[in-house]
């Protein structure tokens, strides 16, 4: 398990690698055929939906400014901010599955997540090469939780659907991030990568909220919670 220490560091050898990338590849590459997600269905999820604060508000604002009139640049929706906990499943389901929820997966939860708080401190943009995230350092309980949640559904029927969803890397993810832009290529344009350059030494501040287990499309701007 990652301390708090390191996830600066982490955050930064990654951009550094997107970096790299950058340089070598001036243009977006090959344009994407498929989604990221599927749009229109549901994946049951972990995270938070905290306020959204001022220095979030007018970041998410300029990104819209930059992406507007491209269809490939997916910014997510100011309605959408959310922070992961631990996905559990791709967007597979319909409304009419959010009923049937398996209670095995709703104990699991209320034992290592429910009525926890979490706060992801300290955050910073974030690049991979088509896309931006914001991320940040969650306090150590929070660390702890996921993994003891991670391991649990490892253990469970759901290993299967963590798979589909995560594939072979090591479980959980260790990025405590949002998605803000998903661009529909290999790399993301120039405007997107200046815009970053430019701010990626920035932070965003702290947000913290309850972590709520939920059925939700992939960029939450549709949230069902489990109960």
């Amino acid at each position: 398990m990652l301390n708090s220490d390191d996830f600066p560091q982490l955050y930064r050898r990654t951009s550094e690698k997107t970096l790299e990338q950058w340089n070598v590849h001036s243009g977006i590459g090959q344009v994407r055929d498929e989604a990221f997600y599927d749009p229109h269905k549901l994946a049951i999820t972990s995270g938070i939906q905290p306020a959204l604060t001022p220095p979030l508000t007018q970041l998410l604002q300029e990104l819209h400014q930059l992406a507007e009139n491209d269809p490939r640049a997916d910014v997510m929706p100011l309605s959408g901010l959310h922070f992961t906990f631990f996905a559990i499943t791709m967007p597979q389901y319909l409304r009419s599955d959010i009923a049937a929820v398996d209670p095995e997966l709703l104990s699991i939860f209320a034992e290592h997540a429910k009525n926890l708080t979490v706060s992801v401190r300290n955050l910073q943009l974030v690049a991979l090469p088509n896309q931006l995230l914001i991320a940040g350092t969650p306090e150590r309980n929070s660390l702890q939780a996921k993994e003891a949640f991670a391991r649990r559904l490892v253990d469970s029927p759901w290993r299967d659907k963590l798979r589909e969803r995560h594939g072979d890397i090591p479980l959980p993810p260790p990025f405590w991030h949002s998605t803000l832009v998903r661009y529909q290529a290999q790399f993301l344009p120039e405007r997107f990568r200046n815009y970053f350059q430019a701010r990626q030494a920035h932070h965003y501040g702290d947000v913290s909220a309850e972590v709520k287990l939920a059925f939700t499309n992939y960029n939450w701007t549709e949230v069902f919670s489990c109960p």
